[in-house]
C-alpha cells in the first residue's frame, strides 16, 4: 500500500464497494460543507484501473461530494486529493472492514461539541455553514448540549429517550429541569415528552391560548413580556403569567367599569369563567320599549302560526305528514326569530331591574370578550322576580312552577353515563389513578375514615349500563383502552411465570394496567350538589380535566323525552336564553323535546351567538360534570 495524490477526474466509484447506492441529499450537502470548511480529513482508498484511472473502494461519499463541488465550480477541475493505493484483492476486504467497524458518534457528543463551538463566539449560522446544517438544526443541538449534565448523562446511558431530552430544553433553568426529572423519573411520565413539557410550562401560557388572544401578543411584548419558542415543536410560550393576567384583568375591568356606569347592580370580571360558572345565576329578561305596533303585530302572528303547526304535530301520527310539519315548524321558527331580532333594538333592561341584577364579563374561546347581562345572584332572586313582575307579569319568576325532580330511573341512567366517562378519565390518567388508589387504600387501612365511593380496593368490577342498552362513546373508548394494554404476561401458565413476565414490563405499561383496573372499580354516582363536601373520588375526577360533554350529549331518547315541560324550558333558558323561552311557554311538550333535540344535535345551526353554540356543546344535567373546583383547590394548595 502506498500514498498518492490523484486528480478527482481520474477517480470513479468501485463496484467492489460494499456500500451501495448514492448518498441522500442532506448527508451529501453536509459532506460538501465540511470539505470546503476543513478540507479532506481522511484519504480515499483506491486501486488502479485501465488507462490511468482509479477505482475508489473506500470513501465513495467523499468522492461524490468532491465531484459535486467541482461540477458546481467550487473546486477547480484539476483538483487532486490524497489516496491510499491498494490491490484489487485488498480493496473489497478493506471496504467491508471500514463499514463494519465504524462507530458512529453518540448524539450527546455532538450536542456538547456544538455548545463548545458557540462558547468560542461562533454563531449558529456560521457553524451550520461549515457543517452543512441548517441554523435551526444547530440551535436544537445547542439546546440539547446545554441541558443539565445529569440529564445528558442519563441520555448517554440510554435511560432517557431523545424526545424526552428534547422536552427538557423548553426551559434553560437546570435546577428546574432536575426538579421535574426527580419528580417523574420513577413514574410513567418519564416516558412521555408531552408530560415533561406540561410540567415545565405549568406557569406559562401558550401563544394560541384564549388569554393571549384576548390581550394580544404584541401588547404583551410591548409591556415587557418575554416569550419562549419550543425548538422541537410549533408552540410558543409566554413566560410572565403575572404580567399576562394583569393585562387581561385591566382590559376586563375597563369593560366592567362601563357596565357599572350603565346602572347594573354588580359586575364580575373573570378571564377563567366558563359556562358552568354562569349556571348558579338566575336571569331577568329585557322588556320592549316603544316597539312599533306593526312589528309587535307581526310577532304575534308569527307566534300564532308556529303554535298552530306545533299543535298539528302533537295531533298527528302520520310519518309523512310529520316530516312536512317539522319542516314547516322550522321555517315558522326562523320567521319568528327574524322578527324578534328586529325587536331587539327596541328592548332593554328596566332601570329597577338593573339595580338588582348584574353582569359577568369573561374571555371565551378564541380570546373573544363575552358579556352576560341580567344575571341574578341566588340571594337576590326573589327581589328580582318582583321587579320583573312589575315590568312583565307573565315572565315573573314568582309565577314559575317549582322545578320537578328527575325520575329515579333517569338519575340511574345519568349515573351510568357519567361513570363510563369517569372510567375512561381514570384509565387514561395513570398518575391520578395511582394516587386515588393509594389514598383510598390508606384511608381504609390506616384510619377510620374509609371512603364510600370511588375505587373499591377489593377490585370488584363495575359495569355501568344505561337502561336503553345503547353503545356509548365512553364504553367504546374504554374497550379500546383495554385492547391496547400489554397483557401477554397473563397467558403464562403459572402465577410465578406471570409475575416474572409482568416484572419485565416497563413502568409506563405497569401504570397503564393499574389505571385501567382502578377505573373498572369506580362506583356510579353523580357529583354532590352545591355546598356539599367533595370526596377523594370527586377530586380525582376533577383533576383529570376530562369533559363529560365530549362523550355524552342529551337527546330526545336519553334525556329530553324523559323530563317535564318545566325542566325542558329551564334547559332552553340556560342554553338559548330567556327570549327563546318566553315564546315557548305555551308550547306542547313534544314540540319542546323536538326543538331541543335538534338544537343540541346541531349547535352551529341553532345557536344564534358564539355563547349559545358553546352552551349547546357543553351543557350537562346537574351532577354530570366532573367540575373544576377540586382541581383548582389542589393546585392552590400545592
Amino acid at each position: 500500500m502506498t500514498a498518492q495524490t490523484i486528480e478527482v477526474k481520474k477517480l470513479s466509484k468501485s463496484p467492489l464497494n460494499v456500500r451501495r447506492g448514492s448518498s441522500s441529499k442532506s448527508p451529501l450537502d453536509e459532506m460538501k460543507a465540511s470539505i470546503l470548511a476543513h478540507g479532506l480529513m481522511q484519504n480515499l482508498t483506491a486501486y488502479p484501473g485501465k488507462k490511468g484511472k482509479y477505482f475508489v473502494s473506500a470513501g465513495s461519499r467523499r468522492l461524490e461530494a468532491l465531484q459535486a463541488l467541482i461540477a458546481e465550480g467550487q473546486l477547480p477541475e484539476d483538483h487532486a486529493v490524497p489516496c491510499l493505493i491498494v490491490t484489487e484483492e485488498q480493496a473489497q476486504e478493506m471496504s467491508l472492514a471500514e463499514n463494519m467497524v465504524r462507530l458512529a458518534m453518540h448524539p450527546a457528543d455532538e450536542f456538547e461539541a456544538f455548545a463548545a463551538l458557540v462558547e468560542k463566539s461562533e454563531t449558529a449560522e456560521q457553524i451550520g455553514q461549515r457543517f452543512g446544517k441548517t441554523e435551526k438544526h444547530v440551535l436544537q443541538r445547542l439546546k440539547l448540549g446545554r441541558v443539565a449534565p445529569e440529564l445528558l448523562e442519563e441520555y448517554r446511558e440510554g435511560k432517557l429517550k431523545l424526545e424526552v431530552l428534547e422536552a427538557f430544553t423548553i426551559t434553560d433553568d437546570r435546577k428546574r429541569q432536575l426538579k421535574v426529572y426527580k419528580q417523574v423519573k420513577n413514574g410513567w411520565q418519564i416516558h412521555h415528552a408531552s408530560e415533561i413539557r406540561s410540567l415545565l410550562t405549568d406557569k406559562m401560557a401558550k401563544a394560541d391560548s384564549k388569554l393571549t388572544a384576548f390581550v394580544g401578543l404584541e401588547a404583551y411584548q410591548a409591556a415587557g413580556g418575554k416569550t419562549r419558542s419550543d425548538l422541537f415543536g410549533e408552540d410558543v410560550y409566554l413566560e410572565d403569567m403575572t404580567l399576562l393576567h394583569r393585562l387581561a384583568g385591566e382590559k376586563l375591568e375597563a369593560e366592567a367599569e362601563k357596565l357599572r356606569a350603565d346602572g347594573w347592580g354588580w359586575v364580575e370580571a373573570d378571564f377563567e369563567g366558563d359556562y358552568s360558572t354562569l349556571s348558579k345565576f338566575g336571569r331577568i329578561q329585557p322588556v320592549p320599549l316603544d316597539a312599533p305596533a306593526d312589528l309587535m303585530a307581526e310577532l304575534e302572528a308569527a307566534k300564532a302560526e308556529e303554535q298552530r303547526i306545533e299543535d298539528a304535530i302533537d295531533a298527528t301520527e302520520d310519518d309523512d305528514e310529520l316530516e312536512s310539519l317539522y319542516e314547516q315548524c322550522r321555517l315558522a321558527e326562523e320567521k319568528r326569530e327574524a322578527v324578534e331580532e328586529k325587536l331587539e333594538s327596541f328592548t332593554d333592561f328596566d332601570p329597577e331591574q338593573k339595580k338588582l341584577a348584574g353582569c359577568f364579563v369573561r374571555v371565551v374561546w378564541g380570546g373573544r370578550l363575552s358579556i352576560d347581562k341580567g344575571l341574578v345572584k341566588p340571594e337576590d332572586k326573589k327581589a328580582a322576580a318582583t321587579a320583573q313582575a312589575s315590568s312583565d307579569e307573565e315572565d315573573s319568576e314568582e309565577s314559575a312552577p317549582a322545578k320537578p325532580a328527575l325520575s329515579q330511573a333517569l338519575i340511574d341512567d345519568l349515573k351510568a353515563y357519567r361513570t363510563q366517562v369517569a372510567q375512561v378519565a381514570i384509565a387514561e390518567n395513570p398518575a391520578i389513578a395511582f394516587d386515588l388508589l393509594v389514598v383510598t387504600a390508606a384511608r381504609k387501612v390506616l384510619t377510620s375514615q374509609g371512603g364510600f365511593d370511588g375505587a373499591n380496593v377489593s377490585f370488584n368490577q363495575s359495569y355501568p349500563r344505561p337502561s336503553g342498552g345503547e353503545q356509548t362513546a365512553a364504553a367504546a373508548r374504554l374497550e379500546a383502552i383495554r385492547e391496547a394494554l400489554p397483557l401477554a404476561w397473563l397467558r403464562e401458565k403459572t402465577e410465578a411465570a406471570q409475575l416474572a413476565a409482568f416484572q419485565r414490563l416497563d413502568e409506563a405499561d405497569k401504570h397503564r394496567i393499574l389505571a385501567y383496573c382502578t377505573a373498572m372499580t369506580l362506583q356510579p354516582k353523580l357529583a354532590p350538589g352545591a355546598g356539599k363536601q367533595r370526596t377523594v373520588y370527586d377530586a380525582a375526577l376533577a383533576q383529570t380535566g376530562v369533559n363529560v360533554a365530549a362523550y355524552w350529549r342529551p337527546t330526545a331518547a336519553n334525556f329530553f323525552g324523559r323530563i317535564k315541560i318545566g325542566q325542558l324550558l329551564e334547559v332552553g333558558e340556560r342554553v338559548l336564553g330567556a327570549l327563546w323561552v318566553s315564546h315557548r311557554r305555551n308550547s306542547k311538550r313534544a314540540a319542546l323535546v323536538t326543538q331541543l333535540n335538534e338544537a343540541f344535535a346541531e349547535p352551529q345551526t341553532h345557536g344564534k351567538t358564539p355563547e349559545q353554540v358553546e352552551a349547546l356543546r357543553q351543557w350537562l344535567p346537574e351532577g354530570m360534570a366532573f367540575g373544576a373546583e377540586e382541581a383548582k383547590a389542589v393546585a392552590e394548595a400545592a
